[in-house]
Formats: structure tokens, C-alpha cells, sequence
């Protein structure tokens, strides 16, 4: 008896320990399917696993947060997880809640704005957008901290994941907040030296406009150095601001007589408020210019910015860059 005694003891344990284990998991975890219940999730761009996992315990997708962060940690397929406004069942397992993530059809869709657009660009879009409620009603003002009622350059560049019934002006609001959050990392809030925050932003929308990633602190160098002798900015962007054009390679006399604040040709020092909305990349370079004495710059071909301190150097450059243009290569 003793030989038979030992197995089924072993059995009982061992079947003991599958259903207490079966039962643990599901105190984490919802069964495959309970209801049909349905909500909207906004999964926004740069969101976390961890942060992904909470949203979903919170908002009753899931039963627990370390339910789904366990599945995302073991598949692989979890980073393609799209920012967003997922149409998600509530109530379900973990793996069902990664199955409907990666479901293009649920997902509502996002708006993206690129670096360097200008306020009433974004807004336009915002106004266009059938993500969207209402109109831009023009009463939506940056930090009153920064002096200024124009909301241009506080409205960040980025892909946003808006949810349903937000109207423009909240979609406004949730920019400009975020603006905040990348002042504060890239430091611009604290300004640079002598300048207010508000004038390294205009400086760093400058940047944006003129160069590429790879220039933008040299570019910044170059604007401080000339405003420290008085010597006009004299940026092409800050008149195609004025004018509402983009692009322009080059500009004719005519163009560069514009009668604006914005004419840096025309007018000593900063302009009144930034040109555009700068990146995280263009804020930092703003407060961390790279060390030299450069006054000039100029593009003589794509992705070839060259610095200098000497204008007949300059102009030995300019003269490559009307080849090069004459050849095609901004075309």
C-alpha cells in the first residue's frame, strides 16, 4: 500500500499546484473574452510599456497593469504598437489587448506637425482636421510668464494622439503644454547668458528655419555673435515670415525691402517673436551654441553649411553656391 500511497500523494500536490498557479494567473489576468464593452485608449508618441500598461488597468482593458506589461516584455511584436486612439473591448486578456493594439482598423489615427511650422499653419490644420471639434477661437494664450500674447513657437512639433471630442483650442492647450515639457528638458527655459527664454525661442526658431539638425548650434553661434556687435541678422527665413513664403533660395532685392519688424535686413537685433515652431533639437542648440567666432554662413550645396568669420571667404562660397545652384542641385 505504501508504493500506491506515495504516487497519488505526488498527483494530488502536483495537481494542487496547476490549479493554484491557473487561478493566480487569472487574478492577473482577465479570461480570453467577457464582454463587448468598448472604449477609446490614446496611446500618444514616445509612450512607454509601463505607461501603455497603466493606461490600459486604468481604463478597464485590462485587469492588471503587470498583466499586459508581462505579454508586451515577451513579444516582440508589442513595438509596433502605433501612437493613437485605439477603439479597444474592455475587459479582456492581455494578449487580446496586444492583438487589438496592433489592429490598424481600430486605431482612430493621429496628427503629426513637423519642425518649423508656422502658428497659422497648425492652426489651419487643427481647423481641417475631422479629429476634431470646433474652431480655433484665438483665446488660447502661451505662459503669460513669457511676455507675450502671440502663441507662435509654442506650439510643438509633434505626433499627437487626440482624444475623441477634443476641441481645437484643447488640441492648442495640449501643444502648447507640451511645449512646456521640452523647454524644460532641452534647458531653453532657463534661457542663455543674458536672453530671456522667450528670445532664445526666437532664436531657436531661427535655427530651425535656416539649417539642418547638424547646424543648429553653429547657426545659434553665429546669431549671438552677431547681435553682441550690433551687426544685423540679416536671415532670409525671418523676411520669408514676414512675406508668408517658403523656400526661397534666394531672394530678390525687392523681397529683402519688405516693410516688417520681421525684416532682419532692415532691422538691428532680434525680431518680434519667433518664426516658427522649433523642435527639442533647435531649443537645445539655442542654449548651447558651439564655441566660435563665425559671422557668416551659407548652404553652397544640400547638406553643406559652411561657417566663417571672413566675408571674402563669404563671398568665395557664395559664388559655389550660384554654381551649384546654376547645375541643378536644389532642384
Amino acid at each position: 500500500m505504501r508504493s500506491l500511497i506515495k504516487p497519488i500523494a505526488i498527483s494530488i500536490i502536483l495537481t494542487g499546484l496547476f490549479v493554484n498557479l491557473h487561478n493566480a494567473f487569472f487574478l492577473i489576468d482577465y479570461r480570453a473574452k467577457e464582454n463587448i464593452e468598448k472604449i477609446d485608449v490614446v496611446i500618444n508618441s514616445g509612450d512607454t510599456g509601463l505607461e501603455i500598461s497603466r493606461k490600459l488597468f486604468e481604463q478597464g482593458v485590462v485587469k492588471t497593469s503587470k498583466a499586459f506589461y508581462r505579454v508586451a516584455l515577451n513579444e516582440k511584436r508589442s513595438a509596433g504598437i502605433s501612437p493613437g486612439v485605439h477603439n479597444l473591448d474592455r475587459k479582456i486578456s492581455a494578449h487580446a489587448a496586444l492583438d487589438q493594439l496592433l489592429d490598424k482598423s481600430r486605431n482612430r489615427g493621429i496628427l503629426g506637425f513637423a519642425e518649423g511650422l508656422r502658428a497659422y499653419e497648425i492652426v489651419g490644420i487643427l481647423d481641417k482636421s475631422n479629429l476634431l471639434e470646433g474652431k480655433a477661437s484665438g483665446l488660447i494664450l502661451p505662459n503669460k510668464k513669457y511676455g507675450t500674447t502671440n502663441i507662435e513657437g509654442f506650439l510643438f512639433p509633434a505626433q499627437y494622439a487626440f482624444a475623441p471630442q477634443t476641441t481645437v483650442d484643447e488640441a492648442i492647450s495640449q501643444m502648447i503644454e507640451r511645449f512646456e515639457i521640452s523647454a524644460t528638458n532641452s534647458k531653453l527655459s532657463e534661457g542663455y547668458g543674458d536672453y530671456s527664454t522667450y528670445q532664445t525661442l526666437i532664436i531657436a526658431s531661427i535655427a530651425q528655419a535656416e539649417g539642418d539638425k547638424q547646424d543648429y548650434a553653429k547657426i545659434a553661434r553665429v546669431i549671438y555673435n552677431r547681435l553682441k556687435i550690433d551687426m544685423p541678422l540679416q536671415m532670409n527665413t525671418t523676411v520669408e515670415y514676414a512675406a508668408k513664403l517658403r523656400g526661397q533660395i534666394r531672394m530678390s532685392y525687392k523681397q529683402l525691402e519688405i516693410n516688417s519688424k520681421y525684416n532682419t535686413y532692415l532691422n538691428r537685433g532680434l525680431p518680434p517673436s519667433p518664426i516658427g515652431s522649433p523642435g527639442e533639437d533647435a531649443m537645445r542648440a539655442a542654449v548651447n551654441p558651439e564655441n566660435g567666432n563665425w559671422l557668416y554662413f551659407i548652404t553652397v550645396k544640400p547638406q553643406d553649411t559652411r561657417f566663417t568669420n571672413s566675408f571674402s571667404q563669404f563671398n568665395i562660397w557664395a559664388n559655389e553656391f550660384r554654381a551649384n545652384e546654376k547645375a541643378g542641385l536644389f532642384k
